[in-house]
């Protein structure tokens, strides 16, 4: 089951998980928090998906909250590893590296989504991790505009770049989930290349022309 589980995860996450059943249960929880939300899973599920006695799964976390922390530490390793070229002023690179990480955040779209402020009322180290990682992508996606603007990949009025930001942090945070629901016959990784076409979209108008075939090849890859 876990198995079938896991074609929701791009490889590049995948590769951050082993065989042991604890990454199971991982690799299973994530999959079942982003389709259907932290609160709606049970960890009968979890072990169910995983195929695992439920048991086998408190051995391994205390509660859900645990592999909440978990996830989260994943996320920024993952995140960290195709963000690895922050400073390049190559348009390849900024652009592949925008793509993979907009995959990343589709892959834990739950941190990014779910409001966990009455989930875990009076757990401050929780919900500290929570914010702290929304707060960090937040950063990021301006971080990029800004760079992507001073290697010449963009031009935008610096007033702008908060909107822009916003708005395809938008795309990352909820994309998925509606898209599923609108086509639902539809595989994922066609969602998924949409979203990143409607991203290229947003930010055509302010896109340098020489960047506009590279991204082009590139979506190719997702096709």
């Amino acid at each position: 089951m876990v198995q079938a589980v896991s074609l929701q995860l791009t490889e590049k996450s995948l590769g951050f998980f082993s065989n042991k059943t604890k990454d199971k249960i991982l690799i299973s929880s994530l999959v079942l928090f982003n389709e259907d939300g932290f609160n709606n899973v049970t960890t009968a599920s979890i072990a169910k998906h995983t195929g695992i006695l439920e048991g086998s799964l408190w051995y391994h976390f205390n509660s859900k909250k645990d592999i909440v922390s978990m996830h989260i530490k994943l996320l920024e390793k993952v995140f960290n590893s195709v963000n690895k070229h922050l400073n390049s002023k190559e348009f390849e690179i900024i652009i592949s590296e925008f793509f993979q990480s907009y995959n990343i955040i589709w892959d834990f779209r739950y941190l990014l989504r779910d409001n966990f402020q009455k989930t875990f009322k009076g757990d401050e180290s929780i919900l500290k991790s929570v914010r702290e990682i929304n707060n960090y992508l937040d950063k990021w996606a301006e971080n990029r505009i800004l760079h992507s603007f001073g290697s010449g990949l963009i031009k935008i009025n610096s007033k702008e770049i908060e909107n822009l930001s916003e708005i395809i942090l938008v795309i990352g945070r909820y994309w998925l989930d509606f898209s599923m629901k609108k086509y639902p016959s539809v595989n994922i990784n066609s969602l998924r290349l949409k979203g990143l076409k409607h991203i290229i979209t947003i930010l055509n108008p302010y896109l340098n022309s020489r960047g506009i075939p590279i991204i082009k090849n590139m979506l190719k890859q997702y096709q």
